[in-house]
């Protein structure tokens, strides 16, 4: 696989899409924009923008995901769009979003698209 391409898959019910992080700054601003703003989102951007402090701490805690905070009213209004983010450097900075069980495949597909990423769907 391309290292430049986003991987998306469906396990569980759950949508995964592995990109690098640049890339995965980009698909979140976008959805900040289309959905609004909601804390999972700000926050999961936060972690991708301090990407290294939370490499670090996700390492020392062994942890392989990390969960941003989520507002209770987002939980209620069916608003939360990142369930988890996992970080990875292998040669690269590279991401994994853990999308909200709501989200459609279609809606994470659209995306892509208008921003122009290349993606593959095993």
């Amino acid at each position: 696989m391309n290292s430049s391409r986003a991987r998306l898959c469906k396990q569980l019910g759950y949508i995964y899409l592995e990109l690098p992080l640049e890339n995965a700054l980009h698909v979140l601003k976008y959805f900040r924009e289309r959905r609004g703003v909601s804390e999972d989102i700000d926050d999961s951007i936060r972690i991708l923008e301090n990407f290294d402090a939370f490499y670090e701490y996700s390492r020392k805690k062994f942890k392989e995901y990390l969960a941003p905070k989520k507002s209770e009213a987002d939980l209620l209004s069916g608003r939360v769009t990142v369930d988890k983010v996992k970080l990875e450097l292998d040669g690269e900075k590279r991401v994994t979003i853990v999308f909200d069980k709501r989200i459609k495949v279609e809606v994470v597909v659209e995306a892509l698209k208008n921003l122009g990423l290349e993606f593959e769907l095993p």
